[in-house]
């Protein structure tokens, strides 16, 4: 199968993208939904948003899957090297 989507692994190096990964804090609200499914990559600061610690700390599934519960739509994903964005 010939997977073309932005998710799918750089073919000439079968390694994921590199990702660049925002959280806007004005629109965080502390739910750590994204810590509680990323916990390598978010991590709740001394205001109690999440802020990004390691775009590299888990897998593309489980960062697409921490930005997609997050309550207020406050994470923002795309590819480092292309600028294409992945979420939302």
């Amino acid at each position: 199968m010939n997977d073309t989507s932005p998710f799918a692994p750089d073919p000439s190096t079968d390694e994921p993208p590199r990702l660049h990964i925002e959280v806007d804090p004005m629109r965080c609200v502390g739910s750590a939904m994204c810590v509680e499914l990323a916990p390598g990559v978010f991590a709740l600061n001394h205001w109690r948003q999440s802020e990004v610690v390691d775009p590299e700390g888990d897998t593309l599934a489980d960062i697409l899957e921490a930005a997609g519960n997050c309550p207020t739509s406050a994470i923002t994903v795309s590819n480092a090297v292309t600028g294409e964005i992945l979420f939302p």
